[in-house]
This record gives structure tokens, sequence and C-alpha cells, in this order.
């Protein structure tokens, strides 16, 4: 398929493109990013001719990440509520989750698009879902997904002799990126774990300890009859 979709934009340029990003941002998995590394490489007519892929790669991205934001707010919730005790979601866990967003949404918003680009979509419909601010997330993600764009269009438009070793370079430092930040967070979330439970622990034997004993009644001796 990616040989097709590269075919397909040697002939068709930005409308090619565009529709392939869109899906990709949605979270349908289709080459997106390395199809935006082709485009610089196949550009021709100097750096202004970057601009069409460019804005329209900016365009459909931010479509496609609104798109997820969409189904996170319209069906999220529900279907956390729903399906999350099979994984051990409740109430408190989406409370924590709208506090995250309340609190880091802009940097998990950026930052999800580049470098953790195959988080983007999952945070799409989690911000979503958490209802985190449309203006806010309008603007954090114009600004990763431009930040994305033009690294990835304007490294393929410089190196277009290797454009496919510069792709497959980029997409190994996501993945790992994103791989070491899934470990550090389950890293965190195991210790946090571990320590809440220590501490509810602790906090049941100080309960016991400090609850009162009933101690046995001590019947007086009655006086012997003389």
């Amino acid at each position: 398929m990616t040989e097709q979709l590269l075919s397909f934009l040697l002939n068709y340029g930005v409308v090619a493109l565009v529709p392939v990003l869109l899906a990709s941002a949605v979270g349908i998995p289709l080459p997106g990013s390395l199809l935006l590394v082709a485009a610089g490489a196949f550009t021709t007519g100097g750096p202004l001719s970057l601009l069409p892929p460019l804005l329209g790669a900016i365009g459909a991205t931010i479509a496609g990440n609104a798109i997820g934001y969409w189904i996170g707010e319209r069906g999220g919730t529900a279907a956390l509520t729903r399906w999350g005790q099979r994984f051990h979601i409740n109430a408190g866990t989406i409370e924590r989750a709208d506090e995250f967003f309340a609190r880091y949404g802009k940097f998990a918003v950026v930052l999800s698009r580049f470098p953790f680009s195959p988080l983007s979509a999952l945070i799409n419909i989690i911000a979503g879902a958490a209802k985190y601010s449309r203006r806010a997330f309008l603007i954090a993600n114009l600004a990763g997904v431009s930040v994305w764009a033009a690294v990835y269009l304007g490294l393929g438009y410089a190196f277009a002799a290797s454009w496919d070793v510069i792709a497959d370079l980029l997409g190994g430092a996501t993945q790992a990126l994103t791989l070491a930040l899934i470990v550090i967070v389950l890293l965190i979330l195991i210790v946090r774990a571990i320590k809440n439970h220590r501490d509810h622990e602790a906090e049941l034997h100080a309960a016991a300890a400090e609850a009162p004993r009933d101690e046995p009644q001590t019947v007086p001796a009655s006086d012997s009859v003389r």
C-alpha cells in the first residue's frame, strides 16, 4: 500500500497528501509521516513550493485531530463509564484525567503532535472525553502540528536524495521516544499504586490498633454464707 500511496503522491501532490494525513490523524494506520517526508523530497521549484503541502498538511491534520477530539467528547465519557470497570477505570480515574488535562493539557497535546506522534490519536480522544477546553485544544493542536509538518517537510526537502532513510530514522526515533515515555509513565503508576497500597494497609493497621478492645468483665466473688 505504501508504494501505491507514494506513486499517488508523485502524480497528484497535495491532493493525495491531504486525505492520507486526515485519516492518519483520526487514527487509521496509514503512513502519514512517511508521505510528509516524501512530499518534501518530491517538491521542486525551490522553498516556496513547500507552502502548498505545508498548508495542506497542517489543515488536514488539524481537521483529523478535531474529529478525534469530537469522538472523545461525544462518546468517550459514556464509553469509559460503561466499559471502564473491565480495565479498572472508575469515576476517580476519570476525575484525575480531567484534572491532568486542566493542568497539563496543552503540553500533552503539543508533545503528542511532535515528538510523541504515535500517541496523537489517543490523546485527541482522551482530551475530548476529559472535556478539555476546545479553544486551548485548537491552539495547542495548531502549534504542535505546525512544528511537526515543518520539520518533516523540511527534512525531506533538505535530504531529498535520501528521504527514505530520513523517514526511517524519524519513525524509529519517535517510536523509541514514545515507548520510553510509556515505560516511564507505567513505572510511575506502578510505584504510586504500591505506595497507595502500603499507605492503605498502614491506615488499616493504625485503625485496628486504636480500636477499643473489649475487656472481660470480672464478676465480684459473692460472700460465703455462714
